[in-house]
């Protein structure tokens, strides 16, 4: 079975300044709102201790806010994972936008945890793409080297098209092992029944509102949903997508949407959970599952990460975002995959623009959790954080179409 996952669409480049803040708190973004991720953090040790695999593209592990946590890790491209750090190729980086949602200090549920960079999919001359057998090698490889979690943001070419018994069989194996593997359902707005064996967690994504966004896998083969973003138009913004790190040359962040963004979310929080105190697989899996917000749909529903891991609501001190650095990529909508390719070249810079004005971010409301584990008596802790980049007044509008009509963005 061959998977992809691209990110295509209309970028947006946003100017910052770099704060002089140490140790700063967290930006207050509407994601981590809408799933409570506040105090969960420090009731799980930020995730200390525990190493999440990404099995994806490849991991920018100079990027400041990923805080020297990113391992070595392994290519496992071609069905046969050889250790040692992988370069960033013709791929774009949405590796390293799923590592930061579970691990960045700025924007990462666990931001203690490490990432375990496992690349799956390479740029073969011509499209970024690899092998289920590829993801499997990637799993045990996660399993050998002391992964707890392993994030699959994944799909495939043709949703559906098939099973490959030796990846359902490598997240069996995982899971004999007390690994929980992590599986984003896909972004073609259709109903999944079996994915991946029994053992797979399948996460839907939701939009801002928390109900499912509108391009989102959904039905009775998927697990839970966490955020992933969505747009009432074309384009992501800032405040209706998740940001988290990014690198293409020039911009360091990037606000995408997609189911491929809601799956870290959830790796971010079993990473917690692992932290928290000697956990099995099976609870992790109960807690998440257990302290869930119903949500049609979506199997057991929204993830709240301050009910799994019995902490307060209430969110830690934080920090308003302003506009990162960031690139802003068009919202997955739904879509039928192609064979093949295609590359659109890019359009001249445009004008620079005044900044439009957002209004303050809303969280969405979310019922009580109505089932709660009190959380460990922990000692106190230096925080470990990098402040969210500030904005400059303008907006430098840079505008570019780059569209892979083959790839799902997952």
């Amino acid at each position: 079975m061959r998977l992809r996952t691209a990110l295509a669409g209309t970028v947006l480049a946003l100017p910052f300044a770099m704060p002089a803040h140490a140790t700063p708190p967290q930006a207050d973004t509407w994601n981590f709102r809408q799933i409570h991720v506040g105090q969960s953090q420090a009731a799980g040790r930020d995730g200390a201790g525990v190493t999440v695999a990404v099995v994806d593209t490849w991991v920018d592990r100079s990027h400041p806010d990923l805080g020297g946590r990113v391992l070595p890790g392994a290519d496992c491209s071609g069905g046969t994972c050889t250790p040692g750090p992988v370069a960033a190729d013709k791929c774009d980086a949405h590796g390293t936008h799923v590592a930061g949602t579970i691990a960045s200090r700025t924007y990462g549920v666990a931001p203690a945890a490490r990432i375990l960079p496992l690349r799956v999919l390479k740029w073969d001359g011509t499209e970024c793409q690899g092998l289920s057998g590829d993801v499997a090698a990637a799993i045990r490889y996660a399993v050998a080297h002391d992964a707890r979690v392993v994030n699959v943001s994944l799909g495939a070419t043709v949703p559906l098209a098939g099973k490959d018994a030796d990846l359902d069989d490598a997240v069996t194996e995982a899971a004999q092992a007390g690994v929980l593997v992590v599986f984003a359902a896909g972004n073609q707005d259709l109903p999944v029944t079996d994915s991946f064996g029994p053992d797979a967690l399948i996460v839907a994504a939701t939009a801002r509102d928390g109900g499912l966004a509108s391009y989102s896998q959904h039905g009775t083969g998927v697990d839970l949903a966490a955020p992933g973003g969505d747009s009432p138009t074309d384009t992501c913004t800032l405040d209706g997508c998740v940001i988290s790190t990014w690198w293409d040359g020039k911009h360091v962040y990037a606000a995408l949407a997609g189911t491929s963004m809601a799956a870290p979310h959830v790796s971010g929080i079993a990473a917690l959970l692992f932290a928290q105190r000697p956990r099995s697989r099976n609870d992790v899996v109960a807690r998440l599952r257990g302290t869930a917000h119903p949500l049609a749909q979506a199997g057991s529903g929204l993830v709240d990460a301050a009910a799994a891991l019995g902490a307060s609501a209430a969110p830690r001190a934080t920090a308003t975002p302003t506009s990162p650095n960031a690139v802003v990529r068009v919202t997955p909508k739904r879509s039928t995959p192609k064979a093949k390719p295609r590359t659109a070249a890019p359009t001249p810079p445009a004008t620079p623009k005044p900044a439009p004005k957002r209004p303050a971010p809303t969280p969405a409301p979310v019922p009580s959790p109505t089932v709660v584990e009190p959380p460990l008596a922990l000692p106190s802790r230096e925080e470990d954080r990098t402040v969210p980049l500030t904005a400059a007044a303008l907006l430098l509008a840079a505008v570019a179409a780059a569209t892979v009509a083959s790839a799902r963005r997952t």
